[in-house]
């Protein structure tokens, strides 16, 4: 079985918190992964990055840990294994940005990859409001990660994704100006995203 980061992180609570059981938890687990792949066959391509990056190994240890733990405790491990994946990049663009003037380009690499991985065929839907000018400003206005995290009852799962976005961008580089007020997975209608060059002018809605 791939093993991915949640899947790593799982194998190593059951390990150091559930020793006795450990055995039982990744069985369990991975037979609940294997149903959720099987269910979700049919996904395109582009959304299958999407599901098995985090979405369908975040469900599959979320209802795994409930076994073991209260349903908010379940909830705040996946979110720090999330939350631990997105320091990591963050470092890692941290340090990229080191480069001078790369920070420029920050705006206009996101739009170019929303279009090429978080598009229509990957699940998503959004309304562009610029995308130029050292401003990426776009409304998310549907997402595989909250789509398929209600679909299996656990709408609260999609929030440890949303925050990694915070975690990952927020105060990345003095010139950069991260901004969302809002996301579908913490009951929006919406993710407002803007990530922008400070001092440039955004469009307002």
């Amino acid at each position: 079985m791939k093993e991915n980061y949640i899947i790593s992180a799982f194998r190593e609570t059951v390990k150091r918190d559930f020793a006795g059981r450990a055995q039982v938890l990744n069985e369990a687990f991975d037979g609940r992964l294997q149903s959720l792949r099987q269910e979700n066959a049919d996904a395109s391509k582009e959304k299958q990055r999407h599901l098995e990056g985090q979405i369908l190994p975040g469900i599959a240890a979320y209802e795994t840990l409930q076994t073991v733990l209260p349903k908010e405790q379940a909830l705040q491990t996946v979110h720090g294994y999330v939350e631990q994946h997105a320091q990591n990049f963050r470092r890692t663009l941290t340090k990229l940005l080191r480069l001078p003037g790369l920070y420029r380009l920050v705006p206009g690499i996101f739009a170019s990859a929303t279009k090429k991985h978080f598009g229509q065929s990957a699940g998503f839907a959004a309304k562009e409001y610029q995308t130029s000018g050292g401003v990426w400003r776009i409304d998310m206005t549907r997402c595989p990660y909250h789509d398929t995290c209600v679909k299996y009852g656990c709408p609260e799962l999609c929030r440890c994704f949303c925050d990694s976005d915070d975690v990952s961008y927020e105060n990345l580089h003095p010139q950069l100006v991260w901004h969302r007020t809002k996301t579908l997975g913490r009951g929006g209608d919406c993710c407002d995203f803007c990530f922008k060059i400070r001092g440039k002018w955004a469009r307002r809605i």
